[in-house]
């Protein structure tokens, strides 16, 4: 649903205009605020999740059902949406899935700090839209520094927001005077296994205004109760944001304004998790002005940074420092690989390969679109030879099959081939059949999270989604086997299918099994995921 959601947002995004941004490195003739788009707090997100609407200032609570029924506080549940009028809010539950859109630039937000002792990602997104976020900085992250024989600084840094162990999504905000940091666990205590989860902050058409950190610092000595001195040293924030191993930073068609700290970006970045996510800063289509910095970000490797296709009010050059810290403006844009597919025939089967051209290799892994007249058969992945076999074929097709590319690795392709097929083409044929008569199975899929239920609860709703590529499969069913006990549900014109797991009501860990027998159109499927019920 979080995926869903977002995915929607970001196609009323797009559809209504970005900021345009070029090579240009000082023409801000066409650069205004304006062109940062707020979305209604009328707008309908969509049809299936609980809307909340929430007034701070009421007189009277209501029942969150409309802006005339407002609540007065927020009871967040997972998937909810809430509509916050103008007027202040501080800090919201991080532990949950939901979205949060302010009714318009008035709508402040004074607090949020997600921290975590844990190295995980906790498969939690939360998105914020039209909303501005004033937070002072009077959290801190806190290190040693020194050695036994020169003697220990106990350090303190103070920042506004802190983004740990969640994926958090911004869109259309705005961040007064407003610090970040995330990553504080690991760079306290590093962890190196390979063990650490990559979490994520993305910023869609944001700015970020008027931030300089107070260069006046606070020191004194400690005295403990073993005879030891600790000099304890107190300071905001060098930098809008400090991002320490294992977070991603992405940000696209965003205003930096009036900014002055030593860089924008203080990035740690070099690292990649088990689930092949990988950290670092992403900046693009941004614009800068008025910043008074040493650089935009201050990377440990330049690998783990792009500046690509934004817009300065000053000379910002690719070139960077020899030795780490680099301190970068602007990166190169990554040139794009070519492609090609190459169809051929054998038997009663089309053979499909994708070739990354520039280096005559087979693309493993990636999705390609397979139509016939016109109308969708099916979207398949390529194997390890980056190939796709279509088998037991009868009949004529016209076949397309498409790739769309990759917006950092290569270009898209498709090649248009038509066939003719007889049964048994090997022996006596038989009479052509045209292929629209013939039905392909598709291949489906089964998406489905893990999910955590409190045993005492008496409704325990789990919802998967059932697709064919892009194409939901309605109307079918679908089981869930957990324990000795099978569920069954339909799924809904959207593929989606929710189980009432009611029964499930024993403490443990569970593995549950989500099957999908076939029809005559899909191919059968399954899924493993994991079900925890707790106290």
């Amino acid at each position: 649903m979080k995926k869903r959601i977002l995915l929607i947002l970001l196609v009323f995004l797009l559809a209504i205009g970005f900021v345009s941004a070029s090579e240009n490195t000082t023409d801000l003739k066409d650069i205004s605020y304006e062109d940062s788009q707020y979305i209604s707090s009328s707008d309908d997100i969509t049809v299936d999740v609980k809307k909340v609407y929430v007034n701070s200032s009421k007189e009277n609570d209501g029942d969150g059902s409309s802006w005339e029924n407002a609540t007065k506080k927020v009871n967040i549940q997972d998937g909810d949406v809430f509509y916050l009028a103008e007027g202040e809010y501080g800090g919201f539950d991080v532990t949950k899935n939901y979205t949060i859109i302010g009714y318009n630039e008035n709508t402040f937000i004074t607090s949020l700090w997600s921290y975590t002792s844990s190295y995980r990602n906790f498969n939690v997104g939360i998105t914020y839209i039209n909303v501005t976020f004033k937070v002072p900085p009077t959290k801190t992250s806190h290190y040693m520094t020194g050695n036994d024989n020169d003697g220990w600084n106990d350090v303190y840094i103070y920042h506004s927001v802190s983004l740990d162990g969640r994926d958090f999504n911004f869109i259309n905000c705005t961040f007064l005077d407003t610090s970040f940091v995330s990553g504080q666990n690991q760079y306290q205590n590093p962890n190196k296994d390979g063990l650490t989860d990559i979490c994520s902050a993305n910023f869609e058409n944001c700015k970020f205004l008027n931030y300089s950190y107070n260069p006046d610092l606070e020191e004194y000595d400690v005295k403990t109760s073993w005879n030891s001195v600790i000099h304890t040293i107190k300071y905001e924030s060098k930098n809008l944001i400090t991002s320490y191993e294992f977070t991603k930073y992405s940000f696209n068609n965003c205003i930096f304004d009036n900014i002055t700290e030593e860089v924008i970006v203080d990035s740690y970045g070099g690292q990649s998790d088990n689930y092949g996510r990988y950290d670092g800063v992403y900046i693009y289509n941004s614009i800068f002005k008025n910043c008074n910095i040493t650089g935009i970000v201050k990377a440990r490797q330049l690998s783990y940074c792009e500046i690509v296709d934004c817009i300065y009010d000053f000379d910002a050059s690719e070139t960077a420092d020899l030795i780490s810290p680099f301190y970068v403006n602007k990166t190169k844009k990554i040139g794009l690989n070519e492609t090609q597919l190459t169809v051929t025939s054998k038997d009663n089967s089309v053979i499909i390969t994708l070739t990354d051209v520039n280096v005559s290799k087979p693309i493993v892994g990636v999705e390609v679109g397979i139509f016939n007249n016109g109308k969708v058969v099916d979207y398949l992945d390529t194997d390890t030879n980056g190939q796709i076999i279509l088998k037991d074929l009868d009949g004529t097709y016209n076949f397309e099959f498409s790739y769309p590319g990759d917006p950092y690795a290569y270009l898209p392709t498709s090649v248009n081939k038509t066939f003719t097929f007889t049964k048994n083409q090997n022996t006596t044929p038989s009479k052509t059949v045209p292929a629209t008569n013939k039905i392909v199975k598709k291949s489906a899929k089964i998406t489905a999270k893990k999910k955590t239920f409190k045993a005492k609860k008496k409704t325990k709703k789990y919802t998967i989604v059932l697709k064919a590529g892009k194409k939901a499969v309605k109307k079918v069913k679908v089981t869930l086997k957990v324990g000795k006990k099978t569920y069954k549900a339909t799924t809904n014109s959207k593929g989606k299918a929710t189980f009432n797991l009611k029964k499930l009501t024993k403490k443990g860990k569970y593995t549950a099994v989500i099957k999908f027998a076939g029809n005559k159109n899909y191919k059968a499927t399954s899924k493993k995921v994991k079900i925890t019920v707790k106290k």
